[in-house]
């Protein structure tokens, strides 16, 4: 008698799939240990790489800074709020006493009054030049403002009220602000132009129904008065008088624009002198980057004696390529740089007891009082040389990119060991549970064969009934 088992173990009464479980794990569990323990690890010193290498990419835009450096000069003004100096980095040191006699000032033109800012004030086009006038002829001589071209404003019946003029021409955006003003018995229009005399206006109407908008000079035929004249800034540097259309004032000093917002009492002195904010900003960046660098090489490449464990990157010599390359910058000679400055250290960079750097900003700024141009030079020329050969290290072909790609290698080659591995496995679980399938398949079938035969067995008479039968029949009297 045969049967069939649906689920194995259910006929030898054994736990097949814990067996067949154990069974594997015996086989197979020592390799997946290891192929696990040598991705975690490897996994370990990619992360610990990608650290590495953004702290190099750091210290290479760094020493890019430095290799970009030339010398610039700033410019300040020991009274600020009434003379500003600014520098473009062109300027050339030096020390000037201004004096500031005269702001540069707008002129402002205004219409008679008017009852309401809707009064209609007729139509036709208005056009308007920028120039300079000499008010001593009669009539007035204007000279138009060659940088400058006319604008002409066009009024008819969508705008002509005093409000609809004054927004048409600050609508056209060509340097005068217009504005309706209530003088507390009437409304005018009120024109400001830009600061200068150069900017004086010059307004013609081509119909007399807009006769009330002209201007020609303070002795012209204007309808509009001069409420405020135009006026140049004058002022004095170091003994030059100088006038300005405008209270910013950029070519009186090369290099040095200079903004003007109040007449003086007594000179204030500008200075342009080295830009050492920008210089000793640069050299601190690559510090602060070495720094980082130093502080990831100590956390992944170094023994910790107190723990008594080792970074995951100890001894590794791309690692230590790199160690070597940066402490060497440090102390390597400046080709071309002053005798007084061949080094960093000699520029203020010292190395500490844990591997880092520090920037003593004192040294830094003696070197730059004593040759500025020399000390830019020789940070110029060190960023340029180290950061070439940092950037070959760094690169798409440098020794972090090779060892980050052999990495990866090997992590691809571990997942073919794993995939290759489990195949194995598949295969062997499948043999076994066909084997433990068919030893729980005999089973019971002799579970079945002997149930069958001690049924029948139980059915037969037994020898002591047999026995009481055959007693009976011999009675006498039966």
């Amino acid at each position: 008698m045969s049967g069939i088992i649906s689920s194995p173990g259910v006929g030898s009464g054994l736990n097949v799939q814990s067996i067949v479980s154990q069974l594997l794990q015996a086989d197979f569990g020592p390799q997946q240990t290891l192929l696990t323990n040598q991705q975690n690890g490897l996994n370990s010193q990619l992360s610990a790489f990608g650290a590495i290498n953004s702290d190099a990419s750091s210290i290479s835009s760094a020493l890019k800074t430095l290799g970009s450096l030339t010398p610039s000069y700033n410019a300040s003004s020991s009274n600020s709020a009434l003379v500003g100096a600014t520098s473009d980095g062109t300027a050339t040191p030096g020390s000037y006493n201004v004096s500031v006699s005269a702001l540069a000032q707008a002129q402002s033109l205004a219409s008679t009054t008017f009852s309401s800012p809707t009064t209609a004030v007729g139509t036709g086009t208005l056009t308007f030049q920028f120039g300079s006038y000499n008010n001593t002829t009669t009539p007035p001589t204007f000279t138009a403002n060659s940088a400058t071209s006319p604008t002409s404003i066009t009024v008819d019946s969508s705008n002509n009220t005093l409000q609809g003029v004054a927004d048409s021409i600050n609508q056209a955006n060509f340097g005068v602000s217009a504005t309706v003003v209530n003088n507390g018995s009437g409304y005018q229009l009120a024109l400001t132009s830009s600061a200068g005399t150069d900017h004086q206006l010059n307004i013609t109407d081509s119909g007399s129904s807009l006769g009330a908008f002209t201007y020609s000079g303070t002795n012209g035929a204007s309808t509009l008065s001069q409420t405020v004249a135009a006026q140049n800034a004058q002022l004095n540097i170091s003994g030059i008088a100088v006038s300005s259309q405008s209270n910013t004032v950029t070519n009186a000093v090369t290099g040095v624009t200079l903004n003007l917002s109040g007449v003086t009492t007594s000179p204030v002195t500008v200075t342009v002198g080295p830009n050492t904010g920008a210089v000793t900003q640069a050299l601190q960046s690559f510090v602060t980057a070495y720094n980082s660098f130093s502080q990831d090489v100590t956390k992944y490449a170094s023994y910790d004696a107190k723990t008594q464990s080792a970074g995951i990157l100890l001894g590794d010599p791309t690692v230590q390529n790199l160690v070597n390359l940066f402490q060497n910058g440090v102390v390597q000679r400046i080709s071309g740089a002053p005798a007084n400055y061949q080094n960093l250290m000699a520029l203020g960079i010292t190395a500490n007891t844990n591997g880092t750097l520090s920037l003593n900003a004192g040294t830094l700024s003696t070197a730059m009082t004593s040759n500025y141009t020399g000390v830019v030079t020789a940070l110029q020329t060190i960023g340029t040389q180290l950061g070439t050969t940092v950037n070959s290290m760094t690169g798409p072909n440098g020794i972090i990119t090779a060892r980050t790609n052999s990495i990866n290698q090997q992590l691809t080659n571990i997942q073919t060991q794993f995939s290759d591995l489990n195949t194995r496995m598949q295969q062997e679980q499948s043999t076994l549970m066909a084997q433990y399938t068919a030893m729980d398949t005999l089973v019971a079938n002799l579970k079945s064969t002997g149930n069958y035969l001690s049924a029948q067995l139980g059915s037969l008479p037994s020898a002591s009934s047999s026995s009481s039968s055959s007693s009976s029949s011999t009675t006498p009297g039966g």
